[in-house]
């Protein structure tokens, strides 16, 4: 299994509950988006996959492994495994890019440190992947500095750097939220393409059912840190049960929201279902956290779900 997580649970050190229990698989080859709005935990998961949670934060339970690999607990295995095996394409390449450092710099850095791989022949073995980025291979290019690349090219730079040592799972953060729609459309052409000749395993996290839905085969979708529903990304497009993929699906076709609202602080969060408050159909049920129904590759926690068209 590319990715395995089983009950994760990430608490403050106060013990304000910000993220499950979740649990998660992505298995070799396998496409899952990670779906919810901002807040809802989705960074929180990415960080605890790459040993950077912030500071006043902790794994409180649950176990996280790749390619069988525990990492729980960060050392010589995870270091293997982190920016090798499996590797991150962030939100904003801004942050994540080393302004000090030439785009050639940037593309040897991860395999001169897990393959001891010299700049040189880095930059021949990559050469062709760059330039199917539509990055530039000479010498003047490779020269350049992050501020001197459009926001495109610093993506696709950050995309360039993460297949570096051809890993077997690409975790992708919202990666095409800072890009107009035809370079939207340009980085997921690019990155299902990657995707399928070279086998990869990827978790797509976003707040965009709609985008999630093109760039993967099972979606999971999350509110409060919670798991509400997950299933076959053409179910759920189609076909939403829970309220809130319901609410997303019709943000993401830039229709009138079922409700307004904003998702509550993690100590604000009421008893039971954590949408409840926003939610059109709540009853008083809803104050007891319903059970999960169905598989966990394709259910949901609702006690309201709403009914497939006939």
């Amino acid at each position: 299994m590319s990715l395995a997580i089983d009950a994760l649970l990430l608490e403050r050190v106060d013990g304000v509950r910000l993220l499950g229990p979740l649990s998660l698989r992505v298995a070799p080859g396998e496409r899952l988006g990670l779906v919810g709005e901002s807040g809802s935990g989705k960074s929180l998961l990415v960080q605890t996959l790459f040993g950077v949670l912030p500071p006043g934060v902790r794994q409180a339970g649950g176990t996280v492994s790749a390619f069988d690999t525990p990492l729980d607990h960060p050392g010589r295995e995870f270091d293997r495994i982190r920016g090798a095996r499996m590797a991150w394409v962030p939100q904003d390449p801004r942050q994540a890019l080393n302004p000090l450092l030439t785009l050639a710099q940037h593309v040897a850095l991860l395999p001169g440190v897990h393959r001891g791989e010299t700049p040189r022949a880095t930059l021949g073995r990559m050469a062709p992947l760059l330039e199917r980025l539509g990055l530039p291979t000479d010498a003047g290019f490779l020269r350049r500095f992050p501020h001197q690349l459009s926001g495109g090219q610093r993506q696709r730079l950050c995309l360039a750097m993460a297949l570096s040592c051809d890993p077997g799972l690409l975790v992708l953060d919202e990666p095409t939220t800072a890009l107009d729609p035809l370079a939207q459309k340009t980085f997921l052409d690019l990155v299902l393409e990657l995707q399928r000749e070279r086998g990869l395993a990827f978790l797509w996290i976003t707040h965009d059912l709609a985008l999630a839905s093109l760039a993967c085969e099972r979606l999971l979708v999350i509110y409060g840190g919670e798991a509400v529903e997950a299933g076959p990304a053409v179910h759920l497009l189609s076909a939403p049960r829970h309220p809130y993929t319901a609410r997303l699906l019709t943000a993401a076709r830039r229709q009138p929201s079922v409700e307004a609202g904003f998702l509550p602080a993690p100590q604000d969060r009421p008893a039971g279902c954590p949408f409840q408050p926003r939610c059109p159909d709540r009853q008083g049920s809803c104050v007891d956290w319903s059970p999960w129904q169905g598989t966990p590759d394709h259910g949901l926690r609702c006690d309201r779900p709403l009914q497939p068209a006939e």
